[in-house]
């Protein structure tokens, strides 16, 4: 568990650097451009980490769910595609805030996807989390409201079923594996885009590309990593360690202010995951200690 928190929080500080340089390069490219780079050298760098070009290429691209790694990569084509646009239009505090909401997303699916139960406490949970998005976004005053928080939200509900995926296919896949194929079907569909977008590429913007693509794919095998090594659910709380980075990153950078309601709703969100884990764990040892207490050993009293 404390490995797949550390990939979690690894992956959340670069991910973090990803989104800087997605804002620094700005409308300077068009999204199209930047899908195409981030996923062919995610591609390539995949390749070569996991042999292909050195032997053992056959065993990373074998595969028996050709299925889910393309149903993944869809997913983040266009999830991919949402994340640049929110991080590029919206100050990194409130994007990574909104970002969160995938967690929830991640809580409302794990019912109808993976059987669990709902109970009212999970529900109460999922409420706070929504009613977090929502003073962070400022829904009740429209002249804060940005319709550009959809790209974030649209995102996030993709980036939730595609968690789900990982899940299952760490059981099976390589890591490796599941990063190849994901990125091949993004960097096929950004071809077109980039053709129709194309935005000639000035010689600042190539330092920039080749940083935002080596740390987002960092942060891509250490995100896979971590699920590969921990159930969702225990690692809920550790993604919000990115609101730190983008607090920081955001303020010394680019000057942006940390509104109250996006700190406030931040912090509604991460309680929203963070309390029923802590309340699960008070239960698992209070039942260890009652039984404890039970057994046929235990002195009377004690």
């Amino acid at each position: 568990m404390r490995y797949a928190a550390a990939f979690l929080i690894a992956a959340s500080l670069l991910g973090t650097l990803e989104t800087v340089f997605i804002r620094i390069i700005g409308d300077g490219l068009a999204v199209g451009q930047i899908l195409l780079v981030r996923a062919g050298a995610q591609v390539v760098l995949t390749a070569i980490l996991g042999g292909m070009f050195t032997g053992s290429g056959i065993t990373m691209l074998r595969t028996q769910r050709i299925k889910g790694h393309l149903a993944r990569g869809s997913l983040a084509a266009i999830a991919w595609w949402c994340y640049f646009m929110s991080f590029r239009s919206l100050e990194l505090p409130l994007a990574t805030t909104i970002s969160f909401s995938s967690q929830l997303f991640l809580l409302v699916l794990a019912w109808p996807v993976l059987g669990e139960r709902v109970t009212m406490e999970r529900t109460a949970m999922a409420l706070l989390g929504f009613a977090g998005v929502v003073v962070a976004v400022e829904l009740w005053e429209p002249t804060h409201l940005d319709w550009r928080i959809l790209y974030g939200l649209t995102g996030s509900f993709l980036g939730a079923i595609m968690i789900l995926i990982t899940r299952s296919l760490s059981f099976t896949e390589r890591t490796d594996t599941i990063m190849f194929y994901m990125a091949l079907v993004v960097f096929l569909s950004a071809i077109p885009q980039a053709a129709l977008t194309w935005k000639p590429v000035e010689a600042k913007h190539v330092g920039l590309l080749v940083l935002l693509s080596l740390s987002g794919t960092a942060a891509t095998y250490c995100f896979v990593e971590a699920y590969r090594r921990a159930e969702a659910s225990a690692l809920a709380p550790y993604p919000y360690s990115r609101f730190v980075f983008a607090a920081g990153f955001g303020f010394v950078l680019f000057g942006d202010a940390l509104r109250p309601a996006t700190l406030v709703g931040a912090a509604m969100i991460a309680l929203s995951n963070v309390l029923p884990l802590l309340l699960a764990r008070r239960a698992r040892a209070d039942k260890k200690r009652a039984d404890t207490d039970d057994s046929p050993g235990a002195k009377p009293g004690s």
